[in-house]
Parts: structure tokens; C-alpha cells; sequence
């Protein structure tokens, strides 16, 4: 069988003199829109559960969350930089995509039956985390973006972490896991934009 996911052509999307732009000139690009997609997923993560939080503690993490997304927001669309070449996707990758789609949907009630089935309430929102995560790992291989192997990695361990000791008797690490795994994926999302070269050597 051949692999598709090899030797395959590269749009690219700037020439050798082109300088470096803001994101918020080239919203289209792959990069950027994944950016800010990313933004409002680790965003609605921690916002969402840090609700389940200690009060006394909410305060100070909403500050520290508000602040985590103006800096990746401001990295993904001013920060100069060099947008990256875009591999053209593996054959079927769009249904690669639909199928993570759909059975990350289908796995979402299950999140809750298992929280159940545990005796741990708080463990679900840690679960869809993880789940939420796992479905982003097949994009990495079918769009080439070995970015979201990070991002998927990072929130299913820690959503699974923060299961796991919410099974075992501790509440709150099930809202703080998923929190973690927000905080994660808008890191990652910093990151990429951080590390990628601000002009052409």
C-alpha cells in the first residue's frame, strides 16, 4: 500500500523576499486560524472549570487565565513572523477529521456514565478534556502538523490525570485537570507562534 502521508507536494504560502507578517493579515492561514481556534478552546477550558475550583482560589486564576490568552492572542496575531509552508494533506485526511469529529462527539456522554460508574462526579469534566485532546491526535499525521501530537498529547494525560486522582477521592483534581489541559493547549499555541523565526536567514 502506498503512503500517502510521504513525498506529497507543499503549497507555499510566501516566497524566499517576503517579509515577516501578523497574523492578523493572514487569518486564512492554517497557523493563524488554528492559533485562535486554539485560543477559544484552552480559553473555554480553563474559564469553564475553574468554576470548580476552591473560591478562594478563583480569583487569582481567572487574572492568571485572562492574562495566559491576551499573551497568546497577541503572539498568534501580532507577533511578526514567518508563516510556514503548508503540506498538502494526506489522502483522506478530511475524513480523518470527520471520523475524530464525530467519535469525539459520540465519546462525550460517555464521559459521564464512566464519572458515574467511578463514584466521581468531578472525574467527567477532566474525561472531556482528555477526550477533547484525543481527537486531536490523528490530525497530526493526516494534516502533517506535528503540533497537534503536543496538543492532543498534553490534554489527554492531563485530563486522564485529573480523572484518575478524582476517582481515587480528590474532587477538585477533576476541574483541575481540565483546567490544566487549557492551559496546555494555549501554551502549545503560544509556543508555535514564539518559536517560529521572526524573519528568513
Amino acid at each position: 500500500m502506498t503512503d500517502t502521508t510521504t513525498a506529497r507536494p507543499m503549497r507555499p504560502t510566501h516566497h524566499d523576499d517576503d517579509p515577516p507578517v501578523r497574523g492578523t493579515g493572514h487569518l486564512r492561514h492554517p497557523v493563524v486560524s488554528g492559533g485562535l481556534i486554539g485560543v477559544v478552546g484552552g480559553g473555554a477550558f480553563l474559564f469553564g472549570w475553574i468554576a470548580g475550583l476552591p473560591a478562594e482560589h478563583q480569583g487569582t486564576l481567572r487574572g492568571v487565565a485572562i492574562s495566559l490568552i491576551s499573551f497568546t492572542l497577541v503572539v498568534v496575531l501580532l507577533r511578526r513572523r514567518m508563516l510556514p509552508t503548508v503540506p498538502t494533506p494526506a489522502r483522506g485526511a478530511l475524513r480523518v477529521y470527520g471520523i475524530a469529529v464525530v467519535a469525539m462527539l459520540a465519546l462525550l456522554p460517555v464521559t459521564h456514565v464512566v464519572a458515574l460508574a467511578l463514584d466521581a462526579p468531578t472525574a467527567q469534566i477532566a474525561l472531556v478534556a482528555a477526550v477533547v485532546g484525543g481527537h486531536f491526535l490523528p490530525f497530526a499525521r493526516a494534516f502533517q502538523a506535528p503540533v497537534f501530537w503536543w496538543i492532543g498529547g498534553a490534554m489527554a494525560m492531563l485530563g486522564l490525570t485529573g480523572a484518575v486522582l478524582a476517582a481515587l477521592g480528590d474532587p477538585v483534581a477533576g476541574p483541575a485537570g481540565a483546567a490544566a489541559a487549557g492551559t496546555a493547549m494555549l501554551v502549545i499555541v503560544a509556543a508555535q507562534g514564539l518559536l517560529a523565526s521572526p524573519r528568513q536567514d
